[in-house]
């Protein structure tokens, strides 16, 4: 019989972590911003993640996201000018 893993709860992310964080993902192209975003979304509807991982998923969505609208902002505003 297969036991039930207890997996202790993950501690939030760092002041450190963060920072690395956004700074990764600010540096991504918008393509590849978006790619991680879906792949976010993803894995917050799959119901087989682990509960202590959803607030870093969280978390870098919305880094992501924010990142992702200030890059499609930088693309559109040259050419609205």
């Amino acid at each position: 019989m297969k036991k039930d893993q207890i997996v202790p709860p993950m501690a939030p992310y760092t002041p450190e972590e963060e920072a690395a964080l956004l700074e990764k993902l600010q540096a991504l192209t918008a393509p590849a911003l978006t790619q991680y975003v879906e792949a976010a979304h993803s894995a917050l509807a799959n119901s087989g993640l682990a509960p202590s991982w959803r607030p870093r998923i969280e978390l870098g969505l919305a880094i992501a996201q924010t990142a992702l609208a200030k890059a499609n902002a930088a693309t559109t505003a040259p050419a609205a000018a």
